[in-house]
């Protein structure tokens, strides 16, 4: 998987494979992400969404988790972008 890291605060391009990690208030991660599903042999192609990732006490393992979850998607190239002081 090819990963993108955007600069802080830059959001990704629409329509691309992303995950969208956000500092909370209490100095928490949340982890949200949107991906085309296009795995194996099947021509289908299904979009999916992560609305509630989670939470995280770092940025790393925000970013960690949501490299996993890309990748059981089967994405191909992936824009990290962090939003808020990481």
């Amino acid at each position: 998987m090819d990963i993108v890291k955007l600069p802080i605060g830059q959001e990704a391009p629409k329509d691309s494979d992303c995950i969208s990690i956000e500092r909370m208030d209490d100095g928490r991660y949340r982890l949200e992400g949107s991906a085309l599903i296009s795995c194996g042999d099947n021509d289908e192609v299904e979009s999916v969404a992560m609305v509630d990732g989670g939470t995280y006490d770092t940025v790393d393992a925000a970013e960690s988790a949501g490299m996993a979850w890309a990748e059981l998607q089967c994405v191909e190239q992936l824009y990290v972008s962090t939003m808020g002081r990481p």
